[in-house]
């Protein structure tokens, strides 16, 4: 709420600076923090990713028990929706998130310097002449630092392959996905775009679930399968967000049902590679650095995606949105 003339216009200056920074925090986190759970055992790999899938969870729940982002009530003859008052005050929601941040702050220390997360610590003798075996891929904790011996199968060539597929689905993901959210629901009632701001952060942390009790690890084949299937389901949601304000069954229950289910799997199934990918260049790689440039290369597709949608989006308004009580599509 303080605010200063910059560039023009009255700006909240600082807070676009500390968003800045947290941005910033978050980006380059997400490039070292895969690479430091190297040093611990492989297992720990998915719950890092369960972890970060809940910073996508939390704050649309948070935001749902706040009352945000409801049903806007449409007065007769009034072009101005009127919504619901938030049930606590915008401070709280805010603080709330810092103290998030400092309960991962509390967490990393722990796993740093406590003698519990000691106990997971690896240290790896490594052997490239021979496969892994199922015991050594599948080792279990003990309560004491293990020593472990590692063959490494993956050839550059593979590590390469999942680079590239970790690094065009980031620009599904993270750039576009997320972009073209309310001109692909919107289209289809203010309600089902709030069921599926509810709905759609569910997938990330579901697809750690399916990695942890169903296959972390997949074949190249089926990576790639699942990738050309997530982009194909993807393609639909872009063409119907393009198609805005009047797709295909707008203002229809079966369209906001397809919609929201097409979303939805797309993010289930790029969440999934993205942890199948991980894990196999966790165990599988020979080089250290190997999680370290597959966090790289996912942000860098983050960043091949978020800057031409931004253009499209705002500068060259390609995509047009819907706006709460007015009519579209009269035939």
């Amino acid at each position: 709420n303080k605010t200063h003339y910059f560039a023009g216009r009255q700006r909240s200056v600082i807070f676009l600076f500390l968003v800045f920074l947290l941005g910033t925090l978050d980006t380059t986190s997400t490039v070292t923090y895969a690479d430091y759970m190297k040093r611990y055992n492989s297992k720990l790999l998915n719950a890092l990713y369960f972890g970060e899938s809940l910073t996508s969870l939390l704050p649309s729940l948070l935001a749902s028990i706040q009352g945000v982002g409801g049903e806007p009530i449409c007065r007769e003859n009034s072009t101005y929706p009127e919504y619901s008052s938030p049930r606590f005050s915008v401070q709280i929601y805010f603080w709330t998130f810092v103290g998030i941040i400092f309960l991962s702050l509390f967490a990393f220390i722990i796993l740093e310097f406590s003698n519990i997360a000691k106990s997971h610590r690896i240290t790896l003798i490594y052997n490239s002449s021979r496969r892994p075996s199922a015991y050594e891929l599948s080792i279990q904790l003990e309560p004491n630092p293990i020593t472990l011996t590692e063959s490494y199968s993956m050839t550059n060539r593979g590590y390469h392959s999942l680079l590239i597929i970790g690094f065009l689905s980031s620009i599904i993901l993270f750039g576009i996905l997320p972009s073209i959210g309310t001109y692909a629901v919107l289209p289809y009632s203010q309600h089902a775009y709030y069921i599926s701001s509810i709905i759609l952060p569910i997938s990330n942390p579901l697809s750690v679930l399916i990695g942890l009790f169903l296959r972390s690890i997949l074949k190249y084949i089926s990576i790639f399968i699942l990738f050309i299937l997530a982009t194909c389901i993807s393609l639909y949601v872009i063409i119907v967000a393009f198609l805005s304000p009047c797709p295909p069954l707008h203002d229809t229950a079966e369209g906001a049902i397809l919609v929201i289910s097409c979303y939805f799997v797309a993010y289930l199934i790029f969440y999934y590679i993205r942890l199948v990918i991980g894990n196999r260049i966790r165990q599988e790689y020979r080089r250290h650095s190997g999680l370290f440039w597959l966090g790289a290369a996912s942000q860098m597709g983050s960043l091949v995606g978020a800057i031409p949608m931004y253009l499209l989006v705002n500068t060259y308004n390609v995509f047009k949105s819907r706006n709460a009580c007015q009519v579209y599509c009269i035939d």
